[in-house]
């Protein structure tokens, strides 16, 4: 201030000390130095957590190798078999949804359940299984990975 006021608030020198002055007041590390507030409940349960990681840590390491495992494992898109539906049943019942459309309108039962049976038909290949997602199984992984890391900075309390 008394920089500004001698050389004038413009000046390189009031310039400088400003700076100076404003990279104290952002250095001002007082509440890192308080002591830390004593929770006895929050304290109980980080040690629950902790004592539950440590338990469950075998089954964890269990799921992310077997986890690592399937990562690996490339299935085979399955093969549509017998039980896929019929096209020419699939092509009468959509020849016959489009008619009770034309005829008794979009939203009349008849419609409805016409629209309803091409549904059911297109979805009777239930036999059909699709292959392990590879993301989730990432996503697994990386979660496990979080849980060690967790627990490392619970023991490390």
């Amino acid at each position: 201030l008394d920089a500004s006021k001698k050389f004038g608030s413009t000046s390189s020198e009031a310039r400088v000390l400003w700076d100076i002055v404003e990279e104290m007041d952002a250095s001002d590390n007082s509440v890192a130095s308080k002591a830390p507030i004593v929770d006895s409940e929050y304290e109980a349960k980080v040690k629950s957590l902790s004592q539950m990681l440590t338990k469950t840590k075998a089954e964890l390491d269990q799921v992310k190798a077997l986890a690592d495992d399937l990562k690996g494992v490339k299935l085979a898109s399955p093969s549509v078999g017998s039980s896929a539906p019929d096209d020419s049943v699939m092509k009468e019942a959509l020849a016959a949804a489009r008619a009770a459309t034309e005829e008794f309108g979009q939203s009349s039962p008849q419609a409805r359940l016409a629209w309803e049976t091409v549904e059911e038909i297109a979805a009777s290949p239930v036999d059909i299984r699709a292959p392990l997602d590879e993301e989730c199984l990432i996503e697994l992984i990386e979660g496990c990975e979080a849980l060690e890391k967790f627990q490392a900075a619970l023991g490390s309390r």
